[in-house]
């Protein structure tokens, strides 16, 4: 199918340049669970045409709830295989290239090196591998844009290559192991500004220590993808200055909280 016709209803909002621009792009989509599947394939639907996936994991029941490549026949399937699989049904054109072992320290220079803009969607228990895929794509100049869902809401960070580093903001440094980096309890106010009291505070704390997954549901994750992809498109399209760390977008629905920081 003929790309101008997928994607004639993109020029208005963007220009036919721009819409060039999206089809050249090269997005690495780290994590292809919740927000890391809906992220390929809003990113899919916009006309990227190159997607780089990984994803060491297989989808299990617990994730027909929030993950959007997650069905009854894709239980017990690789996530980035499977994601893979989904972006190519939108467009047969893409380039799409999973991961199935997932980032690690032996793929990491080189995803960082093919992708133009890295999006983190890493679990939040996994510190390790965001740390060792920021710290990359900082020494390669690259954006990295991380988000968070939590509640009926969403958070982004987003780490400019030349303003705080991901090891700044959190209080790290290179060179540390996978037990160091492990036993690293993050401020939850790092990630998320806007702590719903609505959660209770038994499960945020269990969270925080790394004991259980954060609890999240399917209209979040879609909420801060969607953000997220927009975010990016700002920064490569140059449509205005990136709110970067440490200023973070954050949005609660149903606190009707927005926070937008921006210098």
């Amino acid at each position: 199918m003929e790309y101008d016709v997928m994607f004639a209803r993109n020029i208005g909002i963007f220009s036919e340049k721009e819409q060039k621009t999206i089809r050249n792009l090269t997005i690495g989509v780290i994590g292809c669970g919740g927000m890391g599947s809906i992220t390929a394939q809003i990113a899919a639907r916009t006309g990227v045409e190159s997607i780089i996936l990984a994803d060491p994991e297989n989808y299990e029941a617990v994730n027909i709830n929030n993950q959007f490549s997650a069905f009854e026949k894709t239980i017990g399937e690789n996530k980035a295989q499977i994601t893979a699989r989904i972006v190519k049904g939108i467009n047969s054109n893409i380039k799409v290239t999973p991961h199935k072992e997932g980032l690690n320290e032996k793929n990491v220079t080189e995803i960082v090196k093919q992708s133009d803009i890295i999006f983190d969607c890493i679990d939040y228990n996994e510190l390790f591998f965001s740390y060792i895929l920021t710290n990359e794509a900082k020494h390669q100049k690259k954006f990295v844009l991380a988000p968070q869902a939590i509640g009926y809401g969403a958070s982004i960070l987003i780490f400019d290559p030349n303003g705080i580093s991901f090891n700044e903001y959190l209080g790290m440094h290179e060179g540390m192991s996978r037990e160091e980096v492990g036993q690293i309890i993050i401020p939850p106010e790092k990630y998320a500004p806007i702590l719903p009291d609505y959660i209770n505070e038994e499960i945020i704390s269990k969270t925080i220590q790394k004991r259980i997954p954060i609890p999240n549901i399917a209209l979040a994750q879609t909420l801060a993808a969607s953000i997220m992809v927009a975010e990016a498109l700002f920064i490569l399209l140059g449509k205005r200055k990136p709110v970067v760390v440490p200023n973070i977008i954050a949005i609660d629905l149903l606190l009707k909280k927005y926070i937008y920081n921006q210098y």
